[in-house]
């Protein structure tokens, strides 16, 4: 499936899944035109919005809004920006997989834009279970970027992965991982300006690595969630070529008529971070 440039309000949650005789073939959501296309603007990227109601998830839950629920293995969610949900107090999941036997899931070269007032965005990407990888996206302020959460049933999880991607603003976390991982793969990512940049379970015993990123003017470096709530405290984390000093400076506008630039959101050339080239940019 193919997106133009536009808007697409949902007021429900598109679920994912194939029919019995396309099994095994890949689920591709995508935009038409990608950021790596020399004809790309941001102004060609489709946004994706949810105006349902609380209780709409198709999920079985009523504090939360899903738009997008992947319900099968192998798909791919590429080039689309995702705004932040406009009904306080709520939880607003633009991506989720619930469904713990599925696996291989991609989200690439996506944006995912929230707002702690306006836009609420809870978690831009949310999935159980084992395959998840998330490269080359942009999280702008929501709460958390990504939820690596439950294990498939048999108590590890393995290849899943967070590379190339920028974190600005995260009131929660950049990256909560909940259960064991066996592979976890943490690379090439931009974190500033959050509250807390990975935060773990206490019952989750894996050692973690962070390699090649850059992590400036965060709050917590580390968390630990407990039963009765999150709290910074350090864990078991090799860190491998990680800048912890400098400012990242990222390209805004001003001037709210004019189009957006072609690396609105991304590091400026010159500045911090900007060699690591994180963002929606994979050439």
């Amino acid at each position: 499936m193919r997106l133009k440039a536009g808007i697409y309000d949902l007021d429900k949650p598109v679920a994912l899944a194939t029919e019995k005789d396309m099994a095994g073939q890949r689920i591709v959501v995508e935009a038409a035109t990608l950021p790596d296309d020399p004809a790309w603007t941001p102004e060609k990227m489709p946004i994706v919005i949810n105006s349902s109601n609380l209780g709409d998830s198709s999920a079985d839950a009523s504090s939360f809004v899903v738009s997008l629920l992947i319900d099968e293995s192998h798909v791919t969610v590429r080039g689309i920006k995702f705004h932040g949900y406009s009904r306080p107090n709520s939880r607003y999941f633009p991506i989720a997989r619930f469904n713990k036997a599925k696996t291989d899931l991609r989200v690439e070269q996506c944006m995912f834009i929230g707002d702690a007032q306006a836009a609420h965005l809870q978690v831009g990407v949310i999935a159980h279970g084992n395959g998840v990888k998330i490269d080359h996206c942009v999280f702008y302020y929501a709460n958390n970027a990504v939820v690596f959460w439950e294990d498939a049933g048999d108590g590890i999880k393995s290849g899943n992965e967070l590379t190339h991607s920028i974190i600005v603003g995260a009131g929660q976390s950049a990256v909560w991982t909940a259960w064991p991982d066996k592979d976890f793969l943490f690379r090439n990512n931009i974190v500033t300006g959050c509250k807390h940049v990975w935060i773990r379970n206490a019952d989750n015993p894996s050692q973690y690595a962070m390699e090649n990123c850059i992590s400036v003017g965060n709050q917590h470096p580390m968390a630990v969630a407990h039963n009765d709530g999150v709290r910074p405290e350090s864990f078991a984390l090799r860190e491998s070529n990680v800048v912890k000093s400098g400012e990242i400076t990222l390209r805004l506008v001003d001037d709210l008529d004019q189009p957006l630039p072609r690396d609105y959101l991304h590091t400026l050339p010159g500045t911090t971070g900007h060699d690591l080239h994180a963002g929606l940019f994979k050439e």
